[in-house]
């Protein structure tokens, strides 16, 4: 049983790190792309005058919430790195619960901002937002899963 929820638990430490807004993913995204991220947004979104004016703030408010949960994420993370060789249970147990609180807040918060979006810009281009956002999310995600060991890579100490 172990065994299979150690693999587990890095596919959810894959996805809370592939999906943090931070520095670190700004940084992804730059050296990935070689534009800012806003740049990309607003090249994407390609609004007219009436929608930008009701978007950007939106925006902004959207990319300091979700700051603060990929902090959060970015300190689980972390906090595996540090602890791997010897993670017990107990850590375990609170890491995936931390995890998925996590992930639960950013799904509420994609929600409660899509509302919000497509009030001023509407559906179509809420929804434009939100799939660019996974678009981001995802290749963030393949690029930490390229720089994180798999389960077994690492030896781990019994404990």
């Amino acid at each position: 049983m172990k065994k299979q929820f150690i693999p587990f638990l890095f596919l959810v430490l894959i996805g809370l790190a592939g999906q943090a807004q931070d520095k670190s993913e700004i940084a992804m995204i730059r050296e990935m792309w070689k534009v800012e991220k806003k740049d990309l947004v607003r090249e994407y979104m390609a609004l007219d005058e009436k929608q930008s004016a009701g978007f950007w703030p939106l925006y902004d408010s959207y990319s300091q919430e979700r700051a603060s949960l990929a902090t959060n994420r970015m300190e689980s993370l972390e906090n595996y790195a540090k602890n791997y060789t010897t993670l017990t249970d107990e850590q375990s147990d609170d890491l995936v619960k931390a995890i998925l609180k996590n992930d639960k807040e950013n799904v509420d918060l994609q929600e409660k901002y899509y509302k919000k979006m497509k009030k001023v810009i509407g559906s179509t281009k809420a929804a434009q937002f939100l799939q660019m956002e996974s678009y981001f999310q995802t290749q963030i995600r393949a690029e930490v899963q390229e720089a994180i060991p798999f389960i077994g890579q690492i030896e781990r100490k019994k404990g």
